[in-house]
């Protein structure tokens, strides 16, 4: 068992677990299955209290994206769509939960855990995994290469 701790901006992360189980409840009730990855799976592995969790970052699948539109609209929330780049922005004040494609940004083996998002099992990217977006981030991206290699650095150092 894992142990207890928080990161960083403790209150920022728990008021954004918050909106993000309501934006979870969502998805489950129309049959879209987000899988967890980013910021909150590389604290989740490491427990490193000087992380900061800013946002939720989930991947679902590229025809997810229509349901999800629809049904945001319907309860009124905040969101931006990028056909182009594939993601889906959900925002509520300061907090912020995107959606990413699984079909466009995600190539390679998958494998995934299930974890327990605040009384809500999510499916979530195994270490293995996560260590392969990072990895590739500090090899291609342009967005802040050293840091995604930090990243896959700390989950290396962990397993």
């Amino acid at each position: 068992m894992k142990k207890e701790t928080s990161p960083y901006n403790k209150i920022h992360f728990q008021k954004l677990k918050t909106f993000g189980k309501k934006i979870l409840k969502i998805c489950k009730e129309n049959r879209v299955n987000p899988i967890l990855y980013g910021s909150y799976m590389l604290f989740y592995y490491t427990r490193e209290n000087t992380l900061k969790i800013n946002d939720l970052d989930f991947y679902v699948k590229e025809k997810d994206f229509v349901k999800l539109i629809k049904v945001l609209k319907h309860h009124k929330i905040n969101f931006n769509y990028s056909k182009e780049w594939h993601t889906l922005q959900i925002f509520k004040g300061k907090f912020k939960i995107e959606f990413d494609s699984i079909d466009f940004w995600y190539k390679g083996p998958k494998e995934f855990i299930t974890i327990n998002l605040g009384g809500i099992k999510v499916k979530a990217l195994s270490m293995n995994s996560l260590k392969r977006i990072y990895k590739r981030a500090s090899e291609r991206s342009k967005d802040n290469p050293e840091w995604n290699k930090k990243k896959y650095e700390m989950l290396m150092r962990i397993g």
